[in-house]
């Protein structure tokens, strides 16, 4: 019985460390789904031939795709081919977030008049005004990338006030924080260097790689431990091969291959997001800066409106937490004319030593899982409106008898054209567990969910305690823009767990009462002043339910407060 109570307690750390919200050190972008490009022109031609050549020709070159997630350095590197076009003046994206916790870009083009046109640009590294690209060429661009945050997190009773009950056994819990108030402050630094080569130019093929350090810190009494700690580890660093072009049918096509250590998402997070471990003794348990995965393979083409993806990666975890997890994949991706994208996943686990336990004590492996999994989803166009996402996934492993289901339906509306582009939604999600009554194995496997708290951390306190197994969650969410470069997210939780038997999950809860876990309130605040500088606030009120009041004695009610600024170039 005590080799089965501590199997579970590791299984639960691994599975769940990574509470943070998402704060990737390259852009607080990084990664996020691009939900749409457009392009504005100033100073067109008059002929209208010409101008069309010309915005062909600058839609061509930024070889960037709306299925795929934001890469701040390919979305520099691309600029920078246009700027070097003899016919633009200056090229600038801007990135903005959506309602729908996607990324829009708007590239902004100015043209040179036609009686100015200068076709031997003079080579533009030699200006000192476009630090921090070290070199640009029509064939190389060379940058550097850095990032420093820094965040204070408070909580007045953290952990319902009963840190020894919700961390009993956990090994990382050598003094976690409990009843009354208490705060930290954290950090991270990192500095990289980017490139891309185009090594063939009549097949348009490039060669990119990068590589960053990160160093982090944490000083005060978090959740786990009062240890002040600084850790410093590389973070990314890849290679790859990218490019792209048109076919005799005169289809756009793009590629990219790459190996290395690198963050990936599959989809919007749902099964794949958080691909590194934070917290212990890399330190920034909150802030969460690292994001790339130990190992990475991934192959993408677009051909139109369609992705496919293969992809193999092995997760960053704690080297004392380590699951040895291995997960390989392919995603076919869909888009239509009308903003609807459908996608197919099909993922399999060839190796891990994650376990999962049954109520008559039988340990399975999580080694040979399989994941179907599929999803549609629909974002408003330029006016505004209705969007919806849908998703759901079945798991089963050809080693023993698992069965697990989870699915999740989210239904919205855009205000766009109204002050401030109120955006309400609501998103109904189950995640099953495992029913003691049957000989199958059911709890779903959350695998690296997380992200944010507008994507898969459900709940800043409630995600703490419940992760997305066994576990049905009803989450109200209004985003709302009172100012200029600002956005407003209020959220209203209420949790519930599937089944009662909860084997797998926070130790204190093995086994439920009640299927109510609770309340929470969540209020964000985001100030996105320049494409440089982010400033982010959030706040959460959480209520436990009768599953936690019932297996745990003199609750309190929980609240936090962070509070993180960000610079980047």
């Amino acid at each position: 019985m005590k080799k089965l109570i501590k199997g579970c307690l590791l299984s639960i750390i691994i599975s769940t460390y990574s509470f943070a919200q998402s704060n990737n050190p390259i852009s607080i972008y990084e990664g996020t789904n691009i939900q749409s490009i457009h392009f504005v022109y100033e100073n067109q031609p008059v002929d209208t031939t010409l101008y069309a050549a010309y915005t062909r020709v600058i839609e061509d070159t930024f070889a960037v795709s709306t299925q795929t997630q934001f890469n701040s350095f390919l979305t520099s590197y691309n600029i920078s081919k246009i700027n070097l076009l003899p016919f633009v003046e200056k090229a600038s994206p801007l990135v903005t977030t959506s309602s729908q916790n996607a990324v829009e870009l708007t590239i902004n083009v100015k043209l040179i008049p036609v009686t100015d046109q200068d076709a031997n640009k003079e080579n533009v590294a030699k200006d000192k005004n476009l630090f921090p690209v070290l070199y640009n060429t029509e064939n190389v661009f060379v940058t550097l990338k850095s990032a420093a945050s820094e965040m204070v997190y408070s909580n007045d009773n953290a952990w319902f006030s009963q840190p020894e009950q919700l961390t009993n056994g956990n090994p990382l819990a050598e003094k976690p924080v409990g009843d009354g108030y208490t705060a930290w402050l954290e950090g991270f630094a990192s500095a990289g260097i980017y490139g891309i080569a185009k090594v063939i130019p009549k097949a348009n093929i490039h060669l990119y790689g990068g590589v960053n350090y990160l160093v982090s810190f944490s000083a005060g009494n978090e959740l786990f431990t009062d240890k002040s700690r600084i850790y410093g580890d590389i973070e990314e660093a890849f290679v790859g091969f990218v490019g792209g072009g048109r076919t005799n049918n005169d289809k756009a096509y793009k590629y990219n291959l790459c190996y290395g250590r690198k963050q990936f998402t599959l989809g919007d997070g749902w099964l794949i997001v958080n691909t590194s471990m934070n917290g212990y003794d890399r330190a920034s348990l909150q802030l969460n800066p690292r994001w790339a995965g130990k190992e990475l393979f991934t192959a993408d083409i677009v051909y139109d409106k369609i992705l496919l993806q293969g992809f193999s990666l092995r997760p960053n975890e704690l080297d004392i937490l380590d699951s040895k997890t291995t997960i390989k994949g392919i995603n076919l991706q869909l888009k239509n004319k009308k903003n609807g994208i459908l996608g197919l996943s099909y993922l399999n686990v060839s190796d891990s030593n994650f376990n999962y336990y049954m109520p008559n004590g039988t340990v399975h492996k999580r080694d040979g899982l399989q994941v179907y999994n599929a999803r549609f989803f629909k974002s408003t166009g330029e006016g505004g409106g209705l969007f919806y996402k849908t998703e759901v996934g079945y798991q089963r492993n050809p080693n023993f008898d698992m069965k697990a289901l989870a699915y999740y339906g989210e239904l919205g509306w855009s205000f766009i054209n109204s002050k401030g582009a109120p955006t309400v939604s609501y998103r109904y999600a189950y995640f099953s567990g495992d029913d003691a009554n049957t000989a199958s194995y059911n709890r779903w496997d959350q695998l690296y969910t997380g992200g944010n708290g507008e994507q898969w951390v459900q709940g800043s306190n409630m995600y703490k305690i419940v992760q997305n197994s066994n576990e049905i969650s009803h989450r109200l969410q209004i985003v709302y823009k009172p100012l200029k470069k600002t956005q407003l997210v209020g959220q209203f939780w209420l949790f519930y767990a599937a089944e009662k038997n909860n084997i797998g999950g926070n130790p204190a809860l093995s086994t439920l009462q009640s299927n109510f876990y609770g309340t929470e309130y969540n209020l964000t605040f985001k100030y996105f002043n320049s494409s440089n500088w982010y400033f982010h606030l959030n706040t959460a009120y959480t209520l436990p339910g009768g599953a936690i009041k019932d297996n745990v004695s003199d609750t309190k009610n929980w609240y936090c407060l962070s509070v993180f600024a960000r610079y980047s170039f």
